[in-house]
Order: structure tokens, then sequence, then C-alpha cells
């Protein structure tokens, strides 16, 4: 069956952030879809059409999808429009959807029905640029919970794999994957687009569970998309763990990796986030399925190496771990000046199982119990207190407090499992502040890397910026109130 026109009516414009000096001037409600050309017919030579689903809906004095869709010859609800979902010309499509749009209006205004526009400029209008306030439906472990226990654990319901054999969709028990691992951004041949397949499949069942008089889910746009009844949607107090034969803990090792294994925590991760995509992102197969040491087209020649460390991809392990200080004040007085490539001395914080061919890859790493040391008490190596005279010409000296510093950078580790998991010592957080001292040992001064003067060859800054750089910006990013210089120095034109 040819689906042009399904992809024609489905495809909905989702505005990009705008800058912040220029707010959008116009926002589309979560029911409004934008009807645009598939790609492969060309430009459109007029505007794009934005249809408003719920005006449509609601002027219908007896709503009915069938007004506009159709039943397949399974009994699925079609989401294209009836008329149009076997044309895949221009010139037919264009001719079919007047028809189909305008015919209906000139047959409700001659019922004396209310009725929509007749003429071009009045559906093609030019407007001003626009943000669509549509929410993205997600199906998390909760969602999915609850549609299992609607089902009786009944999964082919909705999980299903294409059988080359038979030539036709199948279920096999084990063999469950998201809808994102076969169905993409667009149809491809009888393969639907994700967006295209997930209407047909849900709206389907819960026209067919409500025909049936039990107990179902929206049919309509605002229904999945509208954010607010989105956010509505009742959310399981305790949500059933979604099993797809994942083992608890596991050692992570590239088939050709030369690096020690990673124990990774499967349950625990699973525990922080709500949706298997967080990480598994089309398919829940493992990463280097996809991911080849090489890059795979099938892994958008992303390597393995790649897909677990790159920063700037949330998908990866380093990226998820990034992002999540980004979003903390409390993490970014450190990470936000730490250098954005990795140090080779912090692999072995991840890097630290079994060598490639050792037999204890075969069993799985025990849960680490995470514990954040002690501080040590204050002495000569760890003081209370620094002096800082740096400007004694027109401040007062200042008395850094270290130990309070430190006891509060701790603290606020200590209380979360990924902080404390790779500054489980508190010899790390030295390195916040200390920037290219070695781990574990007491740093030397700052005034030995940093004089009077800049050091213009090597991009080094004095001794005076380095301390205001550090401190003041590590206030700045962790929204510390003392900024200003009487917060930390005394003025002596004050004392005069």
């Amino acid at each position: 069956m040819k689906r042009t026109m399904l992809t024609l009516l489905l495809l909905v414009a989702i505005g990009g952030t705008a800058a912040a000096s220029k707010q959008p001037t116009r926002v589309i409600p979560p029911a409004t879809i934008v009807m645009e050309f598939p790609v492969a017919l060309g430009e459109m030579e007029r505007p794009a059409v934005e249809f408003n689903h719920k005006a449509h809906t609601e002027a219908l004095e007896s709503p009915s999808c069938e007004t506009c869709h159709r039943l397949d010859e399974q009994g699925e609800f079609d989401p294209s429009l009836a008329s149009t979902s076997e044309i895949d010309t221009r010139g037919d499509l264009i001719d079919a959807s007047h028809d189909a749009c305008i015919g209906c209006h000139r047959e409700r205004d001659e019922d004396g029905l209310v009725a929509g526009p007749v003429t071009c400029g009045e559906c093609h209008v030019r407007r001003e640029p626009k943000v669509s306030v549509r929410a993205v439906m997600a199906f998390d472990y909760s969602l999915h919970a609850r549609h299992t226990k609607a089902l009786d654990d009944k999964c082919e319901n909705c999980h299903h794999v294409y059988d080359e054999a038979t030539k036709d969709l199948t279920y096999v028990k084990g063999k469950e994957d998201g809808c994102s691992a076969c169905h993409g951004a667009a149809d491809q041949g009888r393969t639907l687009s994700l967006a295209n397949a997930s209407h047909r499949a849900c709206v389907s069942c819960h026209l067919r569970r409500g025909r049936l008089e039990k107990e179902t889910g929206p049919s309509l746009c605002a229904g999945c998309h509208d954010p607010e009844i989105r956010g509505s949607m009742k959310v399981l107090a305790e949500i059933p763990r979604l099993m797809r034969g994942q083992k608890d803990t596991m050692w992570v090792s590239g088939a050709s990796s030369e690096s020690a294994a990673v124990a990774f925590n499967h349950l625990a991760h699973e525990q922080r986030s709500s949706f298997c995509s967080d990480c598994h992102h089309r398919s829940v197969r493992p990463c280097d399925d996809c991911h080849t040491q090489m890059g795979a087209v099938e892994g958008a020649e992303v390597t393995t190496e790649q897909a677990y460390h790159q920063r700037a991809s949330t998908y990866s392990c380093v990226g998820c771990h990034v992002a999540f200080t980004a979003e903390r004040p409390g993490c970014l007085g450190c990470h936000e000046t730490a250098s954005m490539a990795l140090a080779e001395n912090n692999c072995v914080r991840c890097h630290n199982g079994p060598l490639p061919g050792s037999p204890a890859l075969d069993l799985p790493p025990e849960p680490v119990v995470v514990a954040f040391d002690p501080l040590p008490a204050p002495s000569e190596d760890f003081p209370e207190t620094v002096a800082i005279d740096l400007l004694v010409d027109r401040y007062e000296a200042t008395n850094l407090p270290h130990a309070k510093i430190v006891n509060a950078l701790a603290s606020g580790t200590a209380e979360s499992v990924l902080a404390a998991t790779f500054h489980g010592s508190s010899a790390t957080l030295c390195s916040g502040c200390h920037h290219h001292s070695p781990t574990g040992v007491r740093p030397p001064p700052c005034r030995s890397c940093h004089g009077e003067a800049a050091a213009s060859t090597t991009d080094r800054p004095d001794l005076k910026v380095a301390y205001h750089r550090q401190c003041v910006g590590c206030h700045q990013r962790m929204g510390v109130a003392k900024q200003g210089c009487t917060d930390c120095h005394a003025s002596k034109e004050d004392q005069s």
C-alpha cells in the first residue's frame, strides 16, 4: 500500500528553541498539524497548511475518526486521509486533498452547518515564525507497565519482528525491542515511520477497546501531545522492572578492546532513568552490535570508543555524566573549568576490571558499595586557613577558609552517588582548585606556577588573575553570594 499522504498528514513542524533575544511570535497548539509535501514530491508552491485537528473534531456533530480516515482490511485505523492514502504523485495528491477538504466544507455550507474555507489563501496563509507546544509522547516505564497490565502481559499485542521466511510480522518471545529499532523518521516501503506506526497501532487499539467499553487511552491529538494532559498521566507508585534478559551487573569490554573492562551496574542505572532509550537510543541490543571499532553504517559510523566517551552525546557514558554535572551548580565550580579532553589518568576510574581474555569476564562484577572517605584532620598538609596577602597596598590580607571550603565540597559530593563514585577519595577534590597537581600529594602554592606577570607563551595568567578567576569564578558558577572585593578583602581605605 502506498503511504505518501500518510506522511503528509503526520509531519508536524516543531520549532527549535528560539534565541533569548527573539522569542517566538506564534505558538502552535498541540492539536495543530502542519501539512507539508513529502520531500520526494518537491517544495510546496504555497505555505504549508496548519490543520487544527481539534477544531475539526469539535465541529462534527457525531465525532468519528472514520469521517476522514478509514479502517484498513485488517480493521486497523489508518491515520492518512482516506481519499489520498494510495496516491503518490504530486498533481493527483493536490487534487485529492483539495477535493476532500474543500468538498466537505462546501457540503457543510450547503447544509447550513459550520464550514471551513474554500479558497487557496484562507488555508495556505503566510504567517510569522512559529513554535509548537506539542509534547513528545514518551512511553516510560510506568506507562509501559500500565499497558502490560491492561493487556494481560501479552507482549505480542505491540511487539513484533519481521520473518524473512514468511515475509510477515510475527512475535518472538525474548526478541522484544523498542519501536525505533525498525521504524525510523520516514516510511521505507512497507515499514512505516515511527510516527505513523505509533499512531496506527496506538489509536487503533484505543478505538477498539473503546468500542468494547473497556478502559482505554486517548484517540485525539491532545490526549497524548498536550503538555498539561501528558504531565497529568498517572504514574505508578511502584513500577515493576522491565526485563529483557539483562543482568544486574556486567563487564563492558569491546570484542577488540585492549583496555581493562568496566564494571557496569545496569540495575542501578535503570533506577535512575525513565526509558530504556535513555541509553539504548534505537535498539536494546548491546552497544557494540551497532557501534564497532571502525564505525559501521548501522551505528552512524560512530565507533565503540566514541559511543562510550563522546562528551557531546547524552547517550554516551561520559556525555551523560557531563550533562549530570552541568545541571547541578554544586558540580560546576570545578567541572566547568575542567579540560574538555579526558585526562589519561582518569581512565582507571572506570577501566579497573579484568583484562581482555581473562576468565573473570565470564562472572558478573560484584556491586560496588560507594562510600566517601572522611576528610583528614587539619594539619600542615591540610591547613585550616590559607593567608592571601597579594594586594596589601590596598587591602588587608585575607584568610581563605580552606578547610571550610573543602568540607562544603565533600558534603555535596557524599550526597551524590555519581560524585561519590568518582570522588570517593577526598584527595580528588583538591584537583578542583589545584588543577595541575598530582592527586594524593600536597600541592605546591599557587605562586609556584603563577608569577607576578602573565606568561604569554603558555597562556598562564598572573597570580592575581589566577586567584580571582578561580575563586570568584567558582562562586559565580555555584551561586555563592560572596563575589565582590570587600566580601573577602577588608579595604585599608575604609580604616583611614
